[in-house]
């Protein structure tokens, strides 16, 4: 991320707090789950009545995108994308799920690396929305000060964060100034820690002995769970005379026809 954007998005994310902090109360009244986000998705999908599954993509870019259909709705993951940042997507997408769905439905949630995301205040909520989620304040601040006083480079502690919160680089870096851990004086070096490259990152987790699994997909596939809920909700409509049966092969077509087209080649349910 250049410098001047990465400012730019500390001063929204200050500025859209009390309205986050709203979205996250909302969210813990409606789930009543606390947890590691990661491991318990699919329990929050079922507490927000919304389906999640993954699939590997070709745009490795796309994050994860959200689907109301007003009958069901639907949050797809790309498993193709770092651990990490497939986590990051999927918290970003709960804000819209509680907010409400922005009229742009089919964008990139590649989050903090695409340019449009520092412009529009939807999209900057969302973000510190899934910051807050991925690592809370009090938990955040107690791991930094672990990891500080037992690191003999700041980097360290950054990556030690970011493997404690399952969380992208760039996320834990901004979260450092969101909560006043780094203030202004830190900005003068802020570019060193800008200009670092995921084999950069790759080399620290080395350095640290420290599993690099959330820096590699999942390449997980759920679309056969998918064709299954698809092929037995159209069974019933079909017993039940609220669906021909022209209208559901093609249903069942045009599914087809869409996953194969973006799934990452190679890759079969």
């Amino acid at each position: 991320m250049e410098f001047n954007r990465f400012k730019r998005t500390i001063t929204n994310n200050r500025k859209f707090e009390t309205s986050v902090k709203e979205a996250l109360n909302e969210f813990n009244n409606r789930v009543q789950w606390s947890g590691d986000i990661p491991k318990i998705m699919k329990e929050i999908g079922k507490k927000l009545d919304v389906l999640i599954f993954e699939i590997p993509m070709k745009d490795s870019e796309f994050g994860a995108v959200y689907l109301d259909t007003t009958y069901s709705k639907y949050l797809l993951l790309n498993s193709n994308q770092p651990r990490s940042k497939m986590y990051f997507s999927f918290c970003h997408d709960l804000y819209h799920i509680i907010k409400g769905t922005p009229d742009y439905i089919n964008e990139r949630r590649e989050v903090y690396f695409n340019h449009e995301y520092t412009g529009d205040e939807n999209e900057c909520k969302a973000n510190l929305f899934a910051a807050n989620l991925l690592m809370p304040e009090y938990e955040f601040k107690k791991m930094y000060e672990l990891y500080n006083n037992d690191s003999e480079d700041t980097l360290y502690t950054i990556i030690k964060l970011m493997n404690y919160f399952n969380s992208p680089y760039v996320a834990v870096l901004l979260r450092l100034f969101e909560l006043n851990i780094f203030g202004n004086d830190d900005l003068k070096g802020l570019n060193n820690f800008l200009e670092l490259e995921m084999n950069d990152v790759e080399k620290l987790f080395d350095e640290l002995w420290i599993d690099k699994e959330i820096l590699t997909p999942t390449l997980k596939d759920e679309m056969g769970h998918i064709f299954n809920i698809i092929k037995k909700e159209g069974e019933y409509l079909l017993k039940k005379q609220l669906i021909s049966e022209y209208d559901f092969k093609n249903i069942q077509k045009n599914i087809e026809l869409f996953y194969n087209e973006i799934k990452l080649e190679g890759k079969d349910e």
